[in-house]
């Protein structure tokens, strides 16, 4: 019985094992590579996370200063407003116009009364 396999030449099957090789070789190449990359996306986005968290930190710190100091100035112009309130109101308090008012407020609502009930 003859074998129908053509006959090759050493030479020639080192080099189909080479070819073979270096393509295994760059399989691996190329998964170490998508490892590798991955890795450097894991990290990144870990470090992304990390100045994400510290930045949410200052935010609120800055915030709370800022809140802070804002309900003392708050806090400053409303008593310096019922200070100037309570002087303003003392200076210009007179019981005679007081009294005034109060009469012609009670002679209007007189007069309005009669008119209502006239009608």
């Amino acid at each position: 019985m003859k074998n129908n396999k053509p006959r090759q030449d050493p030479g020639t099957e080192q080099a189909i094992q080479q070819v073979l090789q270096a393509e295994r070789d760059a399989e691996r190449a190329i998964r170490d590579c998508e490892g590798e990359a991955r890795q450097i996306i894991h990290d990144a986005q870990s470090r992304a996370q990390a100045i994400n968290s510290r930045a949410d930190e200052r935010i609120t710190n800055v915030e709370m200063r800022h809140g802070h100091k804002l309900d003392q100035v708050i806090r400053t112009i409303e008593r310096e407003g019922a200070d100037e309130l309570r002087h303003d109101a003392g200076q210009h308090y007179d019981a005679d116009r007081l009294q005034a008012v109060i009469e012609a407020l009670a002679k209007e609502l007189s007069q309005a009364e009669e008119t209502a009930a006239k009608k």
